[in-house]
């Protein structure tokens, strides 16, 4: 979650990232950087510059290490199925934000692709509603979009620890996208089954994140290296793509 979101979410599972659900899946670094300047509400600057450098630090000596070990020892094709698999699972997150927002049909495309991706692509390994016209791009929705359709502001900047570039809006999309994301259902106590244990529900999450980072890591780094102020590179950045995808 922490280089998923500090490439620029999250999913932003947000994830959908969502995340501001368990996150979103890792953004591209050019869909990141090419999209339109937004105007920059950042009150907190000062502050947000240390959560950054507190975050830089922990990719640098931990993330970084670990997302390098990993992908040498499972190869690529392993990794993006399992972000296929979770990505899929995040359909609740991205249906329901769509019927919230009013776009109906949209919807109807997240539910075919679910089917699809569940059946056909044997629970959600192979994307295969890729493959099907109107499915092959559907935008992803999640409730920091959903709670800009309903009229709620952006606000100021945040840069929160652990979780990265936000604002105050989708700091609190990403807690609704939690409570939607089933994975997260165990934990907070809204299923229960016996062959769940918290470990298990609890190793499942972490999975899904260090399978995300040898490519957040890779993203970040080439956002910090092309940038004279990586602080300034990242949230200019997150704000635009956010704007972006909002309008969508």
């Amino acid at each position: 979650m922490l280089l998923t979101c500090s490439a620029a979410c999250a999913a932003a599972n947000k994830p959908s990232g969502s995340q501001a659900g368990p996150a979103n899946s890792a953004l591209q670094t050019e869909e990141f950087t090419n999209v339109p300047l937004e105007k920059v509400n950042d009150p907190f600057e000062r502050f947000n510059r240390t959560m950054f450098r507190i975050n830089d630090t922990l990719i640098t000596y931990a993330i970084r290490p670990v997302a390098h070990g990993y992908a040498r020892v499972v190869p690529t094709a392993v990794r993006n199925s399992i972000t296929n698999v979770f990505d899929n699972a995040q359909y609740p997150v991205r249906f329901i934000n769509c019927v919230l927002q009013g776009k109906i049909k949209r919807s109807a495309q997240e539910t075919w692709k679910f089917i699809f991706n569940s059946t056909l692509g044997v629970g959600g390994i192979i994307r295969v509603s890729d493959h099907f016209a109107g499915l092959g791009n559907v935008p992803a929705a999640d409730f920091g979009q959903t709670l800009s359709v309903w009229g709620f502001s952006t606000g100021p900047y945040l840069f929160i620890p652990v979780l990265g570039p936000s604002d105050c809006r989708d700091a609190v999309g990403y807690a609704g996208d939690f409570v939607m994301y089933p994975l997260n259902w165990h934990a907070l106590g809204i299923i229960h089954h016996a062959f769940i244990s918290d470990w298990t529900a609890f190793s499942i999450g972490a999975a899904n994140s260090v399978n995300r980072q040898p490519k957040a890591v890779n993203d970040y780094d080439q956002i910090k290296s092309a940038a004279i102020d990586p602080y300034i590179a990242i949230r200019n950045g997150f704000l635009s793509l956010r704007a972006a995808q909002v309008k969508k």
